[in-house]
């Protein structure tokens, strides 16, 4: 009899995970970009992309930058702080970053891509499918609602200069 309590309440805790996690994945895919206490971005990760859009499809745009690379921290620090900036892309898009040396195992749209060892770091071959094999940063993605690109911007913006590419796309 104590056997039979004990499965009882593992079953019944094992369902109360279960149930918990699925309220936290559904509570994730709804998310949406806002800002951080210093009022800068906060962005998706590419690993969440797939199931925010499924929830609450939107065009996306991915800053695909690399730790090492001055320009994208200079975007970060000033391109994205821009307030009329900052509102527009937050209103327009869902907002990813993705280091394109990230050395995961990342699954994207039913594919897996790894880290491939080159040059003097490596990438990931994700970064190179999305940046069409020229990996320079920063490099930012533009996709429609379906997740397909529709434009990589490359290289150094200011907000006017971001917002500009933007409206030819």
């Amino acid at each position: 009899m104590k056997s039979f309590r004990l499965l009882l309440i593992l079953f019944i805790t094992g369902i109360g995970v279960v149930s918990f996690q699925s309220c936290v994945n559904e509570a994730k895919a709804g998310q949406v970009n806002t800002t951080t206490p210093t009022g800068k971005i906060a962005w998706h990760k590419i690993q969440d992309l797939e199931q925010i859009n499924k929830k609450n499809p939107k065009k996306v745009i991915i800053d695909v930058y690399t730790d090492w690379c001055k320009w994208c921290h200079v975007m970060d620090d000033k391109t994205f702080t821009n307030p009329e900036l900052k509102e527009y892309l937050l209103s327009e898009y869902h907002l990813v970053k993705f280091n394109g040396e990230d050395k995961s195992k990342l699954q994207f749209k039913g594919k897996e891509y790894g880290f491939v060892k080159g040059g003097r770091r490596g990438y990931n071959e994700l970064a190179a499918t999305l940046l069409k094999g020229n990996l320079a940063y920063p490099s930012f993605v533009v996709m429609d609602e379906n997740l397909e690109v529709v434009e990589v911007i490359r290289g150094y913006k200011d907000a006017a200069g971001f917002r500009a590419a933007l409206a030819t796309k």
